[in-house]
């Protein structure tokens, strides 16, 4: 089950039973037949609400399923032979999750160090690609990124749906956010066969989904 939807049931759930015991509570301290009349239909409302919540996050987590798995099939369609040939370079250390997408596409991905890359040639045709985190880039990058820029590279950057990096200052590129979803990855496919430019993604700063 989605964490969303775990923390919903269990926050009914206290709610429901936090209810129930401060209804419990009152009739002991107040035994009064009518009352104990209303505090059981209250209670037996209250068992109502709760099935008729429950039945509800039931369909709705069938449809963040479904959803999910519509939009994985979908980047697989995508994703096939639509980079065939394209030269990727990703900074970083160690392989990236959303890497292996590219390579599903047909790219030719090779994963630096920001040390690395200023020692590399890079291919006419490559997208030099930056995973952003919360924090603005280092001088290092800065630099690195700005002769970049002026040398005429294609540039990328993406980060996960939780940030917001600052870009205001970034060269024009390709900016993707959510890349840790699939429609952030599938957004990053199209904009990279489009040689686009811009800021592409689920965030409310973004000029579209996909390019």
């Amino acid at each position: 089950m989605h964490p969303g939807f775990r923390y919903h049931v269990a926050s009914l759930l206290a709610v429901f039973f936090s209810l129930i015991l401060g209804i419990l509570i009152g009739g002991a301290v107040f035994p009064d037949h009518a009352l104990v009349e209303e505090q059981a239909q209250l209670i037996s409302d209250l068992e109502e609400r709760f099935r008729d919540s429950s039945v509800k996050l039931a369909a709705l987590q069938a449809e963040l399923e479904f959803s999910s798995q519509a939009w994985l099939q979908l980047k697989a369609s995508v994703a096939r032979n639509l980079l065939a040939g394209q030269s990727v370079v990703i900074v970083g250390e160690g392989e990236v999750p959303w890497g292996s997408v590219l390579k599903e596409a047909g790219a030719q991905v090779e994963t630096v160090s920001l040390h690395g890359l200023g020692q590399m040639p890079l291919p006419e045709d490559v997208v030099v690609v930056f995973s952003l985190g919360g924090e603005a880039l280092s001088a290092e990058e800065r630099e690195i990124v700005q002769a970049l820029a002026a040398a005429g590279t294609r540039l990328g950057f993406v980060w996960s749906a939780e940030l917001e990096p600052k870009v205001a200052d970034l060269p024009p590129s390709l900016q993707v956010d959510s890349i840790d979803t699939s429609m952030g990855e599938i957004a990053f496919l199209l904009a990279l066969a489009a040689n686009a430019q811009g800021h592409y993604g689920l965030q409310k700063n973004a000029q579209g989904l996909f390019p």
